[in-house]
């Protein structure tokens, strides 16, 4: 197979100063407010909130850098005007307009071998170092405007979580470094999509591109999560971002569906009090459109059973 040869559209922007006014900001403003960025981060932890009539505990809670006020804003503009209209390889799914869950999978549609990996602490690990070369060298931006734009989007020496700039300069700089993967895959003839820091790669010889994957983002200073690396055979339900590769068509994940069932049937159990019904129902319901726009066929005596308890 032909390698891949896609190529970023540059911004090249050379001076502070047409910075400022492509983004609406006089030049001292803007020098300012990268000066001082560090002083409108506030960061917390977020915790998790328990998924509507799930078995498992939420996961633990998630650092959040939390940008805000002025900051917030620059970065919105930022992504808006600089970083969304970049014209992403087909491949990159996550962040990317018109880009879905759906479309990740269907990559993978029919495969009988899908590996997914994640990458470790993907935002935190991709460093200041690593942002300047994305505006600099990825994007064509001088020395002075990429490291203006590297104060303005990097915090703590790293992507920050929550900045609405991280997710597409992450895609940039893993697309960046992942050369020697895609090469890899198109010699092998395996398919590669990625939603930010979860890879997926299909195809009878998926296997063989672990091992490339540990190695290329070893030399980045990225790292793999070992305990979520899945490989999925033949025999395997295959589930990838949020949806199920059934053999023909992508089906609703089992674990979603049990979910909505249980939440039905404790409506048939009357174990929701009056008080309670209105919103439980809502919720129920939202979760089971989920469902139908993943697959409207998984959906449907969810929604007949649920309008059945409804009308009681």
């Amino acid at each position: 197979m032909r390698k891949d040869s896609f190529k970023i559209k540059r911004l090249n922007i050379a001076h502070e100063s047409s910075l400022a006014r492509g983004l609406g900001y006089h030049i001292d403003d803007l020098l300012l407010l990268a000066e001082t960025a560090r002083d409108f981060y506030k960061p917390f932890e977020l915790h998790p909130k328990p998924r509507p009539f799930a078995k498992k505990p939420p996961k633990k809670p998630r650092p959040i850098d939390n940008p805000t006020r002025k900051l917030k804003e620059a970065q919105e503009r930022i992504n808006k005007i600089l970083l969304s209209p970049v014209i992403l390889p087909d491949h990159i799914f996550g962040a990317v307009r018109y880009r879905s869950i759906i479309g990740n999978a269907q990559c993978h549609q029919g495969a009988k071998l899908l590996v997914t990996l994640d990458i470790r602490q993907c935002f935190p690990s991709i460093t200041n170092v690593h942002v300047y070369s994305v505006w600099s060298r990825i994007l064509g931006c001088s020395p002075t405007v990429a490291s203006l734009l590297t104060k303005l989007t990097t915090f703590n020496r790293h992507l920050p979580q929550g900045a609405p700039t991280s997710p597409i300069l992450a895609n940039l700089f893993i697309w960046s470094v992942d050369g020697q993967i895609r090469d890899t895959c198109a010699e092998l003839g395996v398919e590669y999509s990625t939603w930010i820091d979860d890879l997926a790669f299909s195809g009878e010889k998926a296997r063989d591109v672990i091992q490339v994957v540990v190695e290329a983002l070893h030399q980045s200073g990225l790292r793999l999560s070992h305990k979520k690396i899945k490989i999925m055979g033949r025999s395997q339900s295959k589930t990838l971002t949020g949806t199920r590769l059934g053999k023909t068509s992508l089906r609703a994940p089992k674990e979603i569906c049990d979910r909505a069932r249980a939440g039905i049937h404790n409506l048939e159990s009357n174990l929701i009090s009056e008080a309670d019904k209105e919103s439980y129902c809502r919720r129920l319901s939202a979760l089971i459109a989920h469902v139908q726009r993943i697959c409207p066929k998984d959906s449907v005596h969810l929604q007949r059973d649920l309008s059945k308890q409804i009308g009681r």
